[in-house]
């Protein structure tokens, strides 16, 4: 019940916020907007019922659009059970997550025999058929439409049940027998209530696997004293060392299986105080939840870290990185594309040392990957593309650079991307001569006219590049198209992509303290402690 999938130590220097952005699937970094988009219906369902446990009554102001996107994410993945977790978002206000139309489907799924089918469970065996049943009799129940079931059906239906409740059957299976008759109002048979507790005295020596089969029992086993009436007798003492050692890691369902285990056992309100620490962080502004958990890290943003780190002078050592390098390498199941392939290499290199690989010298000089004519069309990938060279240790041959005019925000930023990326390849006397810091001057003075805060750094840079000057009127400017967007919730030296999207950005954050080293820290953009200038 511990996560595996991160990526080892990390580094104790300063820049400790880059720890945030640890994927615990892969042990890479990952893009920290992906810190703005929502849960999946699953692990967001699992959320709201904890803090509904918990007494928060959570409501949500999810836009129709995405309550339609969790919900298709939904019933792809299970017709009923599928159904059954965007119950809470219906509570928490979300309609469009669950309506009356899904009371009907569900009727749709049931079988003569009294049992209901889900697409993701099949039909063959008591447990599909009572894991099935138990959701779509909660869909009904939270529907308000359990009580209009016929009373044939639902005669069927506690038949079938009753038959089975004679039969020794694992945990799961008797909690859907138990909570399928409590939903129909009838009562649980003795045979289930005697069921004894799963044993915790022998917890310590349990791997991370079993410990998760042994919650998911003893929440099975609270469920079924529960539809009984009773209250059960847990080890709070054990389930509350649970908590407390893994508030901030569980998965969301386990954090709500033992959150109502503990409720019905009776522990106190403090004992689950770190666990509305973790889900009022992790809280959105609509009132849904993040998922940093299922996030998957990868080598680009990866490289953008340690470039972030470069730039702010702190160690790029990270045992975990290369750790998910090599993982990653090792495992076979790897892209074999030219990019990514230099894209590895380049992390590899700044984060281990060592020289240069053939294989980046050879991409480094292949048209196919590298540009040898650059437009304005092709600028960005050509920049990006350089940049990963220069990272990888391999030299580039200078591309033939044609000409536009710099009449629009589009065309000023394409030739920007030129200028700053010889200049980042350790080329600034090859910067074509058409590009002026006195062409550059107006634009670099407003910077309403582009579309994030990345365009207009590239902009800023190219202008100083050139001989621009830091006066007033550009200070000035440079308030309102950067300062103003520094920082996110805990990611507070991050700077936001601009152009109305509010999420913190690697390569955004790059630009702005790429641009501030230019300008030896003047605008005071780079983390409290970096030194300015490389000095």
């Amino acid at each position: 019940m511990t996560n595996s999938g991160g990526s080892g130590a990390r580094d104790s220097a300063p820049g400790r916020e880059f720890d945030l952005l640890v994927s615990e699937q892969n042990g890479y970094y990952y893009h920290p907007f992906l810190r703005e988009q929502p849960a999946g219906a699953q692990a967001q369902s699992f959320a709201l019922r904890t803090l509904s446990e918990l007494g928060r009554a959570p409501k949500t102001s999810l836009a129709p659009d995405q309550a339609r996107s969790l919900r298709r994410q939904a019933l792809q993945t299970s017709s009923l059970w599928g159904r059954e977790w965007l119950v809470p978002l219906r509570r928490a206000g979300a309609d469009e997550a669950l309506g009356n139309d899904d009371a009907v489907a569900v009727n749709g799924s049931r079988n003569k025999g009294g049992w209901y089918v889900d697409s993701a469970l099949g039909d063959d065996g008591d447990a599909a058929r009572l894991g099935a049943t138990w959701a779509a009799l909660g869909v009904l129940d939270a529907l308000g439409r359990l009580d209009d079931l016929p009373a044939a059906d639902r005669a069927a239906t506690v038949t079938w049940l009753r038959a089975l409740a004679g039969k020794p059957r694992a945990l799961d299976q008797s909690c859907a027998l138990a909570r399928s008759l409590q939903l129909l109002g009838e009562p649980v048979p003795g045979a289930l209530t005697r069921i004894a507790a799963p044993r915790t005295d022998d917890f310590a020596a349990l791997t991370a696997d079993e410990r998760a089969t042994r919650l998911a029992d003893t929440y099975s086993h609270v469920l079924i004293q529960e539809a009984a009436g009773k209250r059960p007798a847990v080890n709070r003492r054990v389930w509350e060392a649970v908590l407390r050692d893994g508030a901030a890691t569980l998965s969301h369902e386990q954090l709500y299986q033992v959150v109502h285990v503990l409720k019905a056992a009776g522990s106190p309100a403090s004992v689950f105080a770190p666990v509305l620490k973790r889900l009022d962080g992790d809280r959105l502004d609509d009132g849904t939840v993040r998922d940093p958990d299922a996030y998957i890290g990868n080598p680009d943003a990866s490289l953008f870290v340690q470039r972030l780190r470069a730039a702010a002078g702190w160690s790029r050592k990270d045992p975990g990185l290369l750790a998910a390098l090599d993982r990653e390498e090792k495992s076979g199941d790897i892209s074999e594309q030219g990019a990514e392939q230099l894209n590895r290499a380049a992390l590899r290199r700044v984060t281990a040392g060592g020289g240069t690989s053939e294989r980046a010298r050879r991409l480094c000089t292949d048209p196919r990957v590298l540009p040898a004519t650059v437009t304005e069309h092709n600028a960005t990938q050509w920049q990006r593309t350089t940049l990963n060279c220069a990272d990888a240790g391999a030299p580039v041959p200078d591309p033939d650079v044609g000409t536009w005019a710099l009449d629009t925000p589009e065309r000023v930023v394409a030739a920007a991307t030129v200028a700053v990326g010889f200049a980042d390849n350790r080329r600034p006397d090859a910067v074509p001569s058409w590009i002026t810091a006195d062409a550059l001057r107006r634009w670099a003075l407003d910077p309403g006219r582009f579309t994030s805060v990345y365009d207009y750094t590239l902009v800023v840079r190219a202008y100083v590049l050139r001989g621009g000057g830091l006066d007033a009127a550009l200070s000035e400017a440079l308030g309102r198209g950067v300062t103003r967007y520094r920082g996110c919730p805990g990611l507070p030296d991050l700077y936001q992509v601009g152009g109305g999207d509010s999420a913190c950005d690697l390569k955004t954050t790059w630009g702005v303290w790429s641009l501030d080293r230019q300008l030896d820290g003047a605008m005071q953009w780079l983390p409290s402690g970096s030194p300015r200038n490389g000095k």
